[in-house]
């Protein structure tokens, strides 16, 4: 793992039996499903017209309200590969606006956000800091297979996770994951999550296998939850940007999205000792845990459309859930991946 591998000083109380199974399971998912190789069809204009309605428990309908901005992928014109495209939901239906700036990974809030993508090399790899229009604040190289990104609510700081070949711990070649944070006016990289000191009970902790990835921000611009990997073992980490200081919080959390109101998170929980992921809502006071709806083994970082709604990818088609557990799942955009809700 970047930077911290060689000057860890031995196994945290983390560690387990099976250590490195979970983290070969992310990663096999995230090289096939991830990191721009997804293959997902293209959110075009014939495509937005449906009601933008989901289905609930009793016959009932939930109406979708609201601005976000998904990517494209087309398969017949490579002109419109990862073209993003901001799609209106409301009572009336779908509109879109497709843009011209194209990304692998994206997200956006508060009119800066993050596009990484393959550079003209088509080796190489770039992050980009847009504005609201779509223009280059700032661009940098990236190393690694492109695989999560996210952006505070403010718009003041980003996140940036990719996967790494050579940093592993165990062999040489092996993969690691490297996380950073960003300052948005500047596209800088000024922290990097392996640099920061990990708490459980009250205790520091230390491994030479730790890995991070799933960042999500709080509206106070220091907060962040995130997702450290050791041992085998997966578990939801509660950061500091100003301590620079993780606290371990719970097992068996992956890619976690803070909800709007701030009280819960969305995450994918690992399933049936295989590579089966259910979608989840845990409530950050009380503890209590609620398994959504959808059923299907779902390799996204969720995105909250309002405190009721939840939105994610299967690789062909953006869907949205009841962040309550009930009702029944339902396709919202045909062709898109990678929403980002755009708020106010």
């Amino acid at each position: 793992m970047a930077g911290k591998t060689s000057q860890r000083s031995g196994p945290s109380p983390l560690l387990a039996h099976g250590r490195g199974l979970v983290f070969g399971l992310v990663l096999a998912a995230c090289l096939l499903l991830g990191g721009g190789w997804i293959v997902v069809a293209s959110q075009q204009s014939r495509a937005t017209t449906s009601k933008a309605r989901v289905a609930v428990a009793g016959g009932g309908r939930l109406d979708l309200h609201g601005r976000v901005l998904v990517r494209a992928v087309s398969h017949g014109d490579e002109r419109l590969n990862g073209r993003l495209t901001l799609v209106r939901l409301g009572p009336h239906g779908r509109r879109s606006t497709p843009g011209r700036l194209a990304c692998e990974r994206v997200y956006e809030a508060a009119g800066r956000g993050i596009c990484m993508s393959v550079a003209a090399s088509g080796v190489d790899y770039r992050v980009r800091i847009f504005d609201r229009k779509r223009g280059t604040v700032a661009e940098r190289a990236l190393t690694g297979l492109l695989s999560r990104a996210r952006v505070s609510p403010s718009g003041r700081w980003g996140s940036t996770t990719t996967f790494v070949s050579g940093d592993g711990y165990t062999s040489p070649g092996s993969f690691s994951t490297r996380t950073a944070i960003l300052d948005m006016r500047t596209g800088e990289a000024v922290a990097g999550l392996e640099q920061f000191s990990v708490e459980r009970d009250g205790k520091t902790i230390d491994a030479p296998d730790f890995n991070f990835w799933g960042t999500t921000f709080s509206r106070d611009d220091d907060t962040f939850y995130a997702t450290l990997a050791t041992g085998g073992r997966t578990y939801l980490v509660r950061g500091s940007l100003r301590e620079r200081r993780v606290h371990v919080l719970r097992e068996n959390v992956e890619c976690p999205s803070l909800s709007p109101d701030e009280t819960r998170v969305a995450y994918k929980k690992l399933v049936g000792g295989k590579a089966h992921w259910r979608l989840h809502v845990l409530d950050l006071a009380s503890g209590r845990d609620v398994a959504l709806s959808e059923r299907r083994s779902i390799d996204d970082q969720v995105e909250w459309l309002d405190d009721h709604v939840v939105l994610y990818g299967d690789g062909t088609s953006v869907w949205a859930a009841r962040a309550d557990g009930g009702g029944r799942p339902e396709r919202v955009l045909a062709r898109a991946a990678s929403p980002a809700v755009q708020r106010g």
